[in-house]
């Protein structure tokens, strides 16, 4: 039977699911913290918050409302040591660290009666976990405070490229959003922002440009492994790294490369990057399929069963993994004597694949090779 399926079609299925959401990156200008401090069900009311910078040692006091409720806006980035204090002046309880970053809107709830609960301990225990108060000198106190001025200062002006950037992706204006990636990324070519060099290797393969778009996920991959595994150097746009995330963008963007070679005939290089996808994707129900596809229709229909076969380990929902694990089966059939010898599991597969996907791409030609099964 020749393969009507063509030679490319399968291996892409999976590529919208990985190219077409437009990443939502938050704006990098200034923070806010609101919390609330309780005592059990009672709200505590006029208490007075404190937020220490542990190594300016800049503070910011403010009270409690009737509801035990705070706000505070314009915070500068950095870690802070939190008090809550009596009227009297007295400690109630400490949090050691409290980090304030790009993310705008903090939230710190303490509840008094429970204070290890959110983190707040009570002073012994602060003490001695607790971050000193450094004290510096005012030319630090000067030098301090234009490192972080020379850090606002650049994250506002990269502020406007970013959202030009996210605009021009949700638009679909990939050439736009190309050129504003690569001026976010050349003003801060040490950032760890590896969401920031997939954005533009989706632009590049959205715009066709293949080998680009190749060039940039390996570097997005590159800096991915280095945040998942807690390496990576301190970066002003990425104060908090997310290594969870970070894990789950190193296998998409395997997965994106995969596709990418596929598109300019790398069909090795493909099955390179869909195995490491595979091997990195907390779910690699996708880069096994691709890779499933790609070994299929470079003929390697043994390596396409067992990635098939892996793919709907994951995934048994995806009818067209059913599909070309069926026909890979009804390619490689033995032949004794003239006569052919389906392989066990292939009608079973492809009745799966009607079953999950009755009006599929692929039905008519299911049906023939279930027919031709049924003939012999």
């Amino acid at each position: 039977m020749k393969n009507s399926l063509g030679r490319k079609t399968l291996a892409l299925t999976a590529l919208l699911v990985v190219l077409s959401v437009a990443p939502a990156w938050p704006q990098v200008l200034s923070a806010r913290v609101d919390g609330r401090v309780t005592q059990g069900d009672a709200p505590a009311a006029k208490l007075q918050v404190v937020f220490t910078e542990v190594n300016t040692a800049k503070q910011y006091k403010l009270q409690t409302d009737k509801k035990g409720q705070f706000f505070l806006v314009g915070m500068s980035y950095g870690t802070y040591k939190v008090q809550f204090l009596d009227a009297s002046g007295k400690v109630l309880c400490t949090r050691a660290e409290f980090a304030v970053s790009d993310v705008q809107d903090h939230e710190l709830s303490v509840d008094l009666s429970k204070p290890e609960a959110s983190g707040c301990m009570t002073s012994d225990a602060a003490e001695a976990k607790s971050q000193p108060v450094v004290k510096i000198t005012k030319e630090q106190q000067k030098a301090e405070a234009a490192r972080i001025k020379a850090i606002n200062d650049k994250i506002a002006g990269l502020n406007p490229v970013i959202m030009q950037a996210q605009s021009a992706l949700q638009a679909q204006k990939w050439a736009e959003a190309e050129t504003a990636l690569k001026k976010i990324l050349a003003a801060d070519p040490d950032t760890t922002r590896w969401d920031f060099y997939k954005a533009l290797a989706d632009a590049q393969s959205h715009s066709e440009k293949y080998q680009d778009s190749i060039k940039s996920y390996e570097k997005g991959v590159s800096v991915a492994q280095a945040v998942a595994a807690g390496t990576a150097p301190k970066d002003p746009l990425d104060p908090n790294p997310d290594a969870a995330r970070a894990t789950i963008g190193i296998g998409q963007m395997l997965t994106s490369q995969g596709n990418a070679y596929v598109k300019i005939d790398k069909f090795d290089e493909a099955v390179a990057s869909f195995t490491k996808a595979a091997q990195a994707a907390p779910n690699p129900a996708v880069a096994y399929y691709n890779l499933c596809a790609v070994e299929f229709n470079i003929n390697k229909m043994d390596d396409a069963i067992a990635a098939c076969e892996k793919s709907l380990a994951a995934n048994p929902a995806n009818a067209d993994a059913w599909f070309l694990k069926g026909t890979a089966l009804y390619k490689t059939a033995k032949t004794d004597n003239g006569k052919v010898s389906p392989r066990p599991g292939t009608a079973d597969a492809l009745n799966k694949y009607l079953e999950l996907d009755p009006n599929g791409t692929h039905v008519g030609e299911a049906k023939s090779i279930l027919q031709n099964i049924a003939q012999k």
